[in-house]
């Protein structure tokens, strides 16, 4: 019994450590020691109980992290953290598995298992790649660097990587003989590996930083403003409140058009109603958009036939629509329900409308306007210069595969319009913002966010919120405001952007081959 009751309070010390490495307490060196309580536990347990204790322990955090669901669907949240665990059960199965191995072997092959489970997470059943251990360490500009090599997948190997550091060499150094000299080789080995990767950080954020300096004058630039209205949800959707709704979007971008930005961003489904189903409103806007000589982008939507898609639509200075994109990737329970037909008590417990997928990655022009009222002098040189940006909605941002696409196909820019207001004030938006630091470094791509509320920001290419919308008190959710900030669209090619998972297909690769060594040999 105390055995049991030892192992359980490991596993709940676990998910504390690792929940309180996430917003918004934002520990993030914790997460370094987090699985430890864990992998103590699992010593000496056969595969059936290692499964039980570490499907416990990701009960816990995933609870502890995702609690923020059950502003939707209670029931669905519950669904979700169960769902979720499993994750953190295989990967108990794993250490149970690899347990007689040497200590160098499990050093590597525990962070590919790792790896490997939270790719998988982020694309079965169309992915949910939040939480991720890498991406606790979001501030960490030196070490999320390897990003563009690896993607968020390199930072959670690492990560892990000195999890099993701390829990089987450590100890080493405590003993004399041969477990000494063991341990003095294993934490030779992995502080070249901690150093290869904060030099190759700090050697990325000096070059790249020199070269956007050197080339300023060449890559084309622009100043962008994002709009955060702070629209309650209750009123989103309420028709008596459109106009009003507008009118806040309205005077919030007359005060922002002073600065005479190239583009103004209103976030995501920010015109109230179905766009073409209310052209008075729509109009409106249109004659806004022409009074103010400024384009416009502007969530909205749309509907084709008896097809509703959540769309962004890019309005020139003249009011025209320029282009449109429906957002491509949708959220399951959230903008559809999977196998409605199959299972039509669904709808009951999840009661939405299906909005249907687009099919095209669309790529939006810009051009830089030139001289303008209290624009930087180094963008109202680049008159006529033009850019190309491609637009992720809502948690598009979350899909590393979509924002790797974009900038395959020319995006040199991404912006994110979104609304996390569905969740109130708790962690959600901030774990939002942890992944979109990530599609920034592994593409090399700056990203702008316009959140209907929080957090509406400008995150440059390696990683850095330069700017942000915020009251007197620094607070970014909740809030209403506006923000502006000098942008660069960027043409480089990373390797992550060129090859995308290679490194995780190689953890992948390292775990079969041990798997058949193990049983064959």
């Amino acid at each position: 019994m105390k055995c049991r009751l030892k192992d359980f309070c490991l596993c709940v010390f676990s998910s504390v450590l690792l929940v309180l490495a996430f917003p918004k307490t934002e520990i993030s060196a914790l997460a370094w020691v987090g699985l430890v309580p864990l992998m103590t536990a699992l010593d000496g347990k056969d595969n059936g109980r290692a499964f039980f204790l570490s499907y416990l322990c990701g009960v816990f955090f995933f609870g502890g992290v995702l609690y923020w669901f059950v502003h939707v669907t209670a029931l669905g949240a519950v669904l979700l953290v169960l769902y979720l665990a499993l994750y953190f059960a295989l990967f108990g199965v794993g250490y149970s598995f690899f347990s007689p191995l040497k200590t160098i072997q499990r050093l590597f092959l525990l962070p590919s298992l790792w790896t490997v489970l939270e790719f998988i997470r982020a694309h079965f059943l169309t992915g949910f790649g939040w939480a991720a251990l890498g991406h606790s360490q979001y501030r960490d500009l030196a070490l999320i660097q390897i990003a563009d090599v690896t993607g968020v997948f390199g930072v959670s190997f690492l990560v892990v990587m000195v999890n099993v550091f701390f829990k089987e060499i450590v100890p080493m150094l405590f003993h004399k003989g041969g477990a000494y000299r063991k341990g003095m080789f294993y934490s030779t080995l992995m502080a070249c590996v901690l150093l290869s990767v904060l030099g190759y950080g700090t050697f990325r954020l000096k070059s790249l930083n020199h070269l956007s300096a050197v080339f300023s004058h060449q890559a084309p630039q622009a100043l962008i403003a994002v709009v955060q209205a702070n629209i309650p949800q209750e009123r989103k959707w309420h028709e008596p409140a459109w106009p009003d709704i507008m009118a806040e979007y309205m005077a919030l971008t007359k005060e922002v058009a002073r600065r005479g930005p190239d583009l103004i961003i209103w976030p995501e489904t920010s015109f109230p109603g179905i766009l073409w189903e209310e052209k008075a409103l729509f109009e409106e806007l249109q004659d806004f958009v022409r009074q103010m000589k400024i384009p416009l982008l502007v969530g909205a939507v749309t509907r084709e036939g008896k097809d509703y898609y959540n769309s962004a639509l890019l309005l020139s200075k003249e009011g025209g629509v320029i282009g449109q994109y429906r957002k491509v990737h949708l959220v399951p329970f959230g903008e559809y329900i999977p196998m409605r037909s199959l299972f039509p008590f669904l709808s009951q417990i999840v009661p939405i409308a299906d909005f249907t997928a687009g099919k095209e990655y669309t790529i939006f022009p810009l051009s830089v306007r030139g001289e303008g009222r209290g624009r930087p002098a180094s963008i109202s040189r680049q008159r006529g210069r033009q850019g190309a940006f491609s637009v992720l909605i809502c948690f598009e941002d979350t899909v590393a595969r979509l924002s790797r696409r974009l900038a395959q196909r020319g995006a040199q820019l991404l912006v994110n319009i979104t609304n996390d207001a569905w969740f109130e004030d708790t962690k959600a938006p901030f774990l939002h913002l942890q992944s979109a630091v990530f599609r920034t470094v592994e593409n090399r791509r700056g990203l702008v966010r316009s959140a209907n509320t929080g957090v509406s920001c400008f995150i440059d290419a390696f990683g850095r919120i330069v700017q942000a919308v915020q009251n007197d008190r620094h607070k970014t959710t909740y809030v209403r405001g506006y923000a502006v900030a000098e942008v660069r669209f960027s043409r480089e090619e990373t390797f992550y952007t060129k090859f995308g998972d290679v490194f995780t297909f190689g953890c992948l690769g390292c775990i079969l081959a041990m798997i058949v060594r193990k049983k064959y040999i």
